[in-house]
């Protein structure tokens, strides 16, 4: 047990003095969170003027409703005419158009017609997500059950508004949690197999198995150091909302960058099996999360993408991470209620390790 530790710290010092690695695995993360949130603080002042159409048609319409009034983001409007509400946002007299239906039917969802400027993205991100982030409160309250509320958004003509750190500093941790899984692991566990430093330790009385643990163990404190540091920077200058106490909050972030980090870890131990130079592993590793950045939500809410998109999105493992944090922390919901969210990230580390012990190489070329 001694040796094992001493691997983990070895590992640990080996990542602290990394310096281009630090670089990735912190400080661009950490610079994404400052540019968006100096440029798209809630401290603006800015605000979404919405018109609501039958905001008062059913009990939970008009839940819905006192939440947008109570919401600091949007001044309400109440009318009855769709019509009118619509063509007040073409001259832009509003920036955003709900329609709730004028009768539910029992058992049936709460379906809402959002409408939006989709020419000028910011306004269509800011509003799209904000409203779908007041549906979820409702989707996921402590009751889980059917969808209560179904949002579909459509484009019209808006005025340009910018959209919440709330939304974005989750995405933003999830996707450093990816690349430092993927990318950071594969290329140094390449380096190591070309140094001849797997070859070594499989001489040596260590286990295979201890030196994978010490790796992992080691990446999970470091996940666990760059998640705080990330999310606590965006609490204290941009005021990220926390939701729920914060015990439960700090429990459900911490499960869940431990699970998105098993889950790319297992993905770069893959990577760096079939990769037999740093080169190719960085490839290889761009190529499986680069598309993940603009498919996953990290930059938008997916509810706003096409159907085909939004299908594509639910295959891949970092859209499951994004929404995992996001919901654990802005909303204060339950593990208990993300039992989706958590299977697809065990998953993908099951699959991803079982990958890596198939295709694992002590040499080069091997």
């Amino acid at each position: 047990m001694r040796a094992f530790f001493s691997m983990v710290g070895a590992n640990l010092k080996m990542q602290a003095r990394n310096r281009t690695a630090l670089f990735w695995l912190l400080v661009f993360p950490a610079l994404f969170i400052l540019l968006f949130g100096f440029l798209f603080s809630d401290d603006s002042g800015l605000t979404a003027t919405a018109g609501v159409v039958n905001g008062g048609s059913s009990p939970l319409a008009a839940r819905m409703t006192e939440a947008m009034e109570r919401s600091s983001f949007f001044e309400v409007e109440r009318s009855r005419d769709r019509e009118a509400g619509i063509q007040r946002l073409r001259e832009g007299e509003l920036d955003a158009v709900l329609v709730f239906p004028e009768r539910v039917a029992p058992g049936e969802p709460l379906r809402v017609e959002a409408y939006v400027d989709r020419s000028k993205l910011s306004t269509s991100q800011a509003v799209s997500a904000a409203i779908q982030q007041i549906a979820d409160r409702f989707n996921r309250g402590p009751q889980q059950g059917p969808e209560l509320v179904s949002v579909s958004t459509r484009g019209v003509q808006g005025r340009e508004l910018g959209y919440t750190i709330d939304y974005l500093a989750p995405g933003f941790v999830a996707m450093s949690i990816m690349q430092n899984g993927v990318l950071g692991l594969a290329t140094a566990f390449v380096v190591l197999r070309e140094r001849g430093v797997l070859r070594r330790i499989r001489v040596t009385p260590f286990p295979l198995v201890g030196f994978i643990g010490a790796r992992i163990v080691s990446n999970l404190i470091v996940v666990l150091c760059q998640v705080a540091i990330l999310l606590g920077m965006a609490r204290a200058l941009f005021g990220l909302h926390v939701g729920g106490d914060v015990a439960s909050v700090v429990a459900g972030v911490a499960v869940f960058s431990i699970l998105g980090a098993l889950a790319f870890l297992g993905i770069g131990f893959f990577v760096a099996g079939i990769s037999s130079k740093v080169e190719s592993a960085n490839t290889l590793g761009n190529l499986i999360t680069f598309p993940m950045l603009f498919l996953a939500g990290i930059f938008f809410p997916i509810t706003q993408a096409p159907n085909w998109m939004q299908d594509v999105a639910r295959a891949l493992p970092l859209s499951y991470l994004a929404d995992g944090l996001r919901q654990a922390m802005v909303y204060g919901t339950s593990i208990s209620h993300l039992w989706t969210d958590v299977a697809a990230l065990l998953a993908t580390a099951l699959v991803g390790f079982l990958l890596a012990v198939r295709f694992f190489r002590w040499e080069p070329g091997a």
